[in-house]
């Protein structure tokens, strides 16, 4: 009996507000303004408590009581009332409760993702696809914080014991959970700034809770807030993000010039601060450009709307809020064609960026121009050729050139090579093998005696990470001993010199300076027949130029060496031949054909040469294309299911205007404008975000493991033609999606759209 009249007293509990138990709706762009002002208002007051809850996290037993202070104190900051009385008893009480809260919150959203992650690594798998399988736990703390948003509140204000608390949380946030979540998405940007330690954990955590306190008043009816204007939402995030877009660009200007004082790293060098750098001006950026042009959408919509009735009724649709921009599934239409077109866009300029490296690399390793025999058989008589191709109008340089193939071998290994005589005086101006030496020099090519005497502070060698290797002092002999004897003891022959790749140096053991030996199998009749032709060589420098191939198993010698090795007589083998453009090398062929008046003589520029490489490259750039258009057709999906719901929802304003005299053409016009604005939003957003996201990487950089992918930073290669294609294909896609639903709108008749009204 006792507990049915306890029940029924507390039943019939007075309300203390007048619209308690009354759910309020609320925006988050609404909650935005309020903690705003609130926060204002009380800033001494929060960040007091703020504060609190900061240095409570080193004294972990206090932080329970600081964060019921801070629930306390945003309730009745939002409220812009005194705060209640309390007992210290009854705050502890609350802590308690808060602190029990807090373990769930930390085990729902870390603990389920982290035994996830942890299974992961300690079974060795690191793909990215096992790790999907976190998204589930991820979704269910992401939940489990969205759903109980509201408990701390219950907890302060009604003294509920924690269970309670959890279960009218749940109620009450299950009509204003997407407010909610949409409203911790906004303050992202100012999470970011809860690193700064005081100011900014005071900014971000204050907003949140504030937010939320207020979202709790709205939900509970527990209030007596004035309602805001309608466009007072709209105006509170155009605000907010006019502050975040400025805030960006000078973050950006910050990190850009922060980033130009860093070293160049080398090799597979890596360093976490240069990359959280180099990261953080890409994001600031990208994000920059995004939220610049949602500022800019409002006022494109205002003039779409004055430019005639079909623009005017479309650019209304997307803004108003219970169908268009504002629903769910235009929202998606719009991510996805901007997702489709951004991923569209990046793939095709990074292909183009490993296109136009390849291509640079291949040009710097080779010549732009061949003149060979088809039999690629050595001939004579190149001087008088080299004469008349220096002077065709358009070539800048050409070099003879002797190659063979042979073995190469040092105390510790050896490898198959391909062996290149050269002129060490034109070479230069024909291929970037001066330019590409890392160690050594290259004139060590032609004056090979300096190679037994380097001085101890030569570099010869470079680690893995970059760091050099010198030469150092010789192992000494004793002091007292002779200094002719030592002279001759200490002497090394002079080798012809011999310039290796970086990966045959590190394949073989070798620095600069030391001795290795060429095989070729084109050796000379002896008594147990053909025997090896062997040399000692010296070598003069190591270089890169960034293809695995030409580093692995490329050799450079002089031409007389080279010529004298392989037994040729003074012949070649080639002429190598560089032009002014190396684009329309092709447009050279056939000058230099007819200046050299040698039919048995075959001219081939670098294209006809590689051209299976690169029909390739073409060919796998173009079917990408194709398969991630397909995304953006998929994305058009979303487009058509927006304008059908949109047709069936204005049915009968359809009928009106049928019924005031307008025509099938001007209401398919109508929806095909405003399925169009839909795509164009989305692909201007998708191409704005790749633009800036491939222009962030082609200036700041994305390190690779050079170990792995033999180049260091991802290479980029932003053309606009590439963009206008992307952009052009998207556009298509999506002005026919709307053919369907536009025609099914213009055919609606006024007797159906009426019937039921």
């Amino acid at each position: 009996m006792s507990n049915d009249v306890a029940m029924s007293n507390h039943v019939q509990e007075p309300a203390r507000w007048a619209g308690e138990d009354i759910e309020q709706p609320w925006t988050p762009g609404e909650g935005l303004g309020v903690a705003g002002g609130a926060l204002k208002r009380h800033f001494g007051s929060m960040l007091l408590r703020t504060l609190g809850l900061y240095l409570a996290t080193f004294l972990l037993p206090l932080f329970p009581i600081f964060d019921a202070l801070l629930a306390e104190g945003a309730l009745a900051a939002v409220r812009d009332a005194p705060l209640p009385p309390r007992s210290f008893g009854r705050l502890l009480v609350r802590a308690l409760r808060l602190a029990g809260f807090r373990i769930l919150t930390a085990l729902a959203v870390l603990l389920l993702p982290g035994l996830v992650f942890g299974t992961c690594a300690l079974a060795g798998v690191f793909s990215p696809w096992e790790y999907t399988s976190a998204l589930p736990a991820l979704a269910v703390g992401l939940a489990f914080r969205l759903k109980f948003a509201f408990t701390p509140f219950f907890i302060v204000e009604d003294d509920r014991p924690l269970f309670e608390a959890m279960r009218r949380s749940w109620k009450a946030t299950s009509t204003c959970m997407v407010s909610i979540f949409f409203y911790d998405v906004m303050l992202l940007p100012i999470y970011a700034l809860g690193l700064v330690p005081i100011v900014g954990s005071t900014l971000s955590l204050g907003l949140e809770r504030l937010g939320h306190a207020y979202g709790y008043a709205r939900a509970t009816g527990r209030n007596e807030l004035p309602w805001q204007k309608p466009d007072y939402a709209a105006k509170i995030v155009r605000r907010y993000l006019r502050i975040i877009f400025v805030t960006l660009l000078a973050v950006f200007a910050v990190l850009t010039a922060w980033i130009r004082t860093l070293p160049t790293l080398r090799g597979s060098a890596w360093s976490l601060k240069d990359t959280i750098l180099r990261a953080g001006a890409i994001v600031s950026s990208v994000t920059a450009i995004l939220i610049g042009l949602a500022l800019l959408l409002p006022y494109v919509l205002d003039r779409l709307e004055r430019r005639g009735f079909s623009s005017f009724v479309g650019a209304r649709h997307i803004r108003a809020q219970k169908s268009g921009f504002l629903t769910v599934i235009s929202a998606l239409a719009i991510c996805g064609v901007a997702l489709s077109s951004c991923s569209l866009s990046s793939v095709v300029n990074v292909m183009g960026g490993f296109g136009q490296d390849l291509k640079r690399k291949i040009l710097g390793n080779n010549a732009h121009i061949v003149i060979d025999m088809t039999s690629q058989s050595t001939w004579e008589g190149y001087d008088d050729v080299l004469t008349k191709v220096r002077l065709v109008p358009g070539v800048t340089g050409a070099t003879p050139v002797v190659h063979g193939e042979g073995m190469i071998s040092s105390p510790s290994n050896l490898s198959g090579v391909i062996v290149r005589g050269v002129d060490p005086g034109t070479i230069g101006g024909v291929i970037e093998l001066p330019n590409n030496i890392e160690v050594g020099k290259f004139e060590y090519l032609e004056h090979p005696e300096k190679l037994a005497h380097l001085a101890p502070d030569e570099v010869i060698g470079l680690g893995s990470h970059g760091e050099q290797f010198l030469k150092g002092t010789e192992l000494g002999l004793p002091d007292d001993i002779d200094p002719q004897v030592r002279d001759a003891i200490m002497a090394k022959p002079v080798r012809p010199g011999i310039i290796i790749g970086r990966e045959l140096a590190k394949t073989l053991h070798v620095y600069v300076g030391d001795e290795v030996t060429l095989v070729s199998a084109l050796g000379d009749l002896g008594p147990m027949g053909i025997m090896p032709r062997t040399r000692k060589f010296r070598i003069a420098a190591i270089f890169f130029s960034g293809m695995y191939e030409y580093d692995a198993s490329h050799v450079y010698t002089t031409l007389d060496v080279a010529d004298e090795y392989f037994a040729l007589g003074n012949k070649v083998h080639a002429i190598d031949v560089k032009v002014e453009n190396a684009e329309r090398a092709d447009a050279f062929t056939g000058p230099i054909t007819d200046a050299m008046a040698r039919p048995e003589l075959r001219v081939r520029d670098w294209r006809e040469i590689n051209r299976n490489l690169f029909s390739a490259l073409k060919l796998e750039r173009f079917a990408t294309f194709i398969i991630l258009s397909i995304a953006i057709i998929v994305a058009s999906f979303g487009i058509i299911c927006t304008l059908l719901l949109m047709v069936t929802e204005k049915g009968k304003e359809i009928a009106i205007l049928k019924a005031l005299g307008a025509r099938d053409r001007s209401i398919m016009q109508t929806f095909m404008t405003e399925g169009i604005i839909i795509g164009a939003i989305g692909t201007t957003f998708g191409l704005a975000s790749a633009l800036s996201l491939c222009t962030g990487l082609k200036w700041f950089g994305l390190r690779l493991d050079p170990d792995v992918y033999y180049i260091d930073r991802l290479p980029i290669n932003v053309d606009a033609l590439d963009f206008l294609s992307v952009g052009v294909a998207a556009m298509v896609i999506c002005t026919l999606a709307t053919v369907y639903p536009a025609y099914a709108a213009s055919t609606l008749r006024p007797m159906d759209g009426l019937r039921y009204e």
